[in-house]
């Protein structure tokens, strides 16, 4: 066991604590939280190289340290430059989401390299890139067959143009999913929010595998807890991000047991 101080974002400092336990969970090992007051302390169960090599994907984390008894040895420091390249906005009726929130809900999905990722509702395709880059093979759904031109074709890229509430996906078959669904009346203009969320459940439910993890993000006047907890899902983490002074957004992970 290894005791580790690690810095974060501190404005989303409880979804970095899940984006470092599902790190720590992709590198084979474990974690218990210590202290949160300013840094997370940690004590990690597992292979230091192997979380070292998981590091390099995180959104959120910025620097670690291992502490023993009479100093501190950074044992991480990570460029986070490239998820201010991206600003947010609309871009041809598409709303993108933050570079940042893209990476960090691929890592609380818990997506790995080489399993199958799916995000259901492409759009801008950030998500589905993000997954790229880490080494997933990716399925990207939207109704929109322009939107997925965006994810881009090859080996290991999926675009099935698809209502993505009655995908074509078999049962138990997809490992991680992450996406940011759409959430206005112009989006979803033939189904009400509330059915809208049911049947995003209902459908994620139906094609992840035991144990799978889905990780999304929604508004905060969106209420779509009790659909994933009354199917079976269990929650795993959530957080809130602000966005402006209009959008606050819901980031919840769930696990299917």
């Amino acid at each position: 066991m290894v005791r580790l101080r690690v810095e974060v974002s501190r404005d989303l400092k409880a979804l970095a604590y899940g984006e470092l336990e599902s790190l720590c969970e992709l590198s084979d090992g474990s974690l218990d939280l210590i202290d949160d007051t300013k840094d997370l302390i940690i004590n990690y169960k597992g292979s230091l190289e192997s979380l070292k090599r998981r590091f390099c994907r995180a959104a959120l984390i910025r620097r670690a340290w291992v502490i023993d008894d009479t100093n501190e040895t950074l044992f991480a420091e990570l460029d986070r430059s490239r998820y201010r390249t991206l600003k947010r906005g609309r871009k041809d009726n598409i709303v993108s989401i933050d570079l940042r929130i893209a990476r960090l809900l691929v890592n609380l999905a818990r997506t790995n390299e080489n399993e199958v990722f799916l995000d259901p509702f492409v759009g801008s395709g950030i998500i589905a890139q993000e997954a790229m880059l880490v080494g997933a093979h990716v399925i990207g759904i939207d109704t929109n067959p322009r939107y997925l031109s965006m994810v881009g074709s090859g080996v290991y890229t999926d675009s099935i143009n698809s209502d993505s509430l009655l995908s074509p996906i078999k049962d138990n078959s997809i490992h991680s999913i992450a996406t940011d669904p759409p959430y206005n009346r112009l989006s979803i203009s033939n189904i009400d929010l509330d059915s809208f969320y049911r049947k995003f459940a209902e459908e994620s439910f139906r094609i992840l595998r035991r144990g799978g993890y889905i990780a999304f993000s929604h508004p905060t006047y969106v209420d779509s807890l009790d659909w994933f907890l009354n199917l079976g899902f269990e929650l795993v983490i959530s957080g809130l991000q602000y966005v402006h002074g209009g959008l606050t957004r819901l980031i919840y992970v769930f696990r299917k047991p």
